[in-house]
């Protein structure tokens, strides 16, 4: 038996959602109704059934992508990323000598670790055991690796002994790491156990910068990190579009765009 031509209808227009949202990786309740020619409240009704069904994030005004599963810290450190070290030397070039800087754990961190230059006199702390091997042979950083226990999928110490070592340094810097950033959900991470880490770099750091790259904007993962003001969001030239850029800063995300 063919299926009726209302499940047809609704098949294809849920297949049209989910494929405007991930080009987009973003869409608005309002306009999808027009362009669609049907209802806001069908739109509504659809977006509600996808998120049951586990397809995509409801957000107030629209949805957004899920969090792609992350792989594992050793599988993520092994895919080739020129955006993950564009990102890493924006950083770089902001630090200054004598500063106490933060490195959250995360391939990003573990990248500006191994790009500092040698003559540069900084200390770090860190949770991130790769990012502190990183500087083996630094001649003139100090490092600080925090104690805790050892998530082995992320790469990085958690718990109690981590966030009041963190809290206990004042950081002129921190850079803070997430598996997704989106201007209503805010900052988010898979890892549950690293959320009180991750707010910790946050609240003793006079200064956070996120580096993220163009795969985690506009999505949400399960476990939120901070809004989306707080940090300094760092993305590489290209990974937004102007008028997405612009929509983002006048909601208040402290938005910098690197073309290095």
């Amino acid at each position: 038996m063919n299926p009726e031509p209302q499940t047809q209808l609704l098949d294809s227009r849920h297949q049209w959602l989910l494929d405007r949202l991930e080009h987009d990786r973003a869409l608005e309740t309002n306009a999808s109704a027009a362009e669609l020619g049907v209802s806001v409240d069908t739109i509504r009704r659809d977006l509600r059934l996808l998120h049951d069904r586990g397809l995509l994030r409801r957000v107030h005004g629209g949805a957004v992508r899920l969090s792609p599963l992350a792989p594992s810290f050793s599988g993520r450190a092994n895919e080739d990323s020129s955006e993950r070290t564009r990102l890493a030397h924006a950083v770089v070039e902001r630090l200054k000598p004598g500063q106490v800087l933060g490195l959250d754990a995360g391939t990003t961190t573990t990248e500006i670790a191994a790009q500092l230059p040698q003559s540069l006199a900084v200390t770090i702390v860190t949770n991130n055991p790769a990012a502190a091997l990183a500087l083996a042979d630094h001649r003139s950083a100090r490092a600080i690796l925090v104690g805790g226990h050892l998530d082995l999928q992320w790469m990085a110490t958690t718990g109690a002994e981590a966030v009041d070592a963190i809290r206990n340094h004042h950081l002129d810097l921190a850079v803070v790491g997430a598996c997704s950033f989106d201007p209503t959900g805010g900052a988010t991470t898979r890892s549950q156990h690293e959320v009180a880490t991750k707010q910790a770099f946050l609240s003793a750091a006079a200064e956070t910068v996120m580096p993220l790259e163009a795969s985690k904007l506009s999505s949400i993962a399960p476990f939120r990190i901070a809004p989306a003001t707080a940090p300094e969001i760092l993305v590489t030239d290209g990974a937004l579009d102007r008028k997405t850029a612009k929509q983002w800063r006048k909601a208040g995300v402290r938005l910098t765009i690197s073309d290095t």
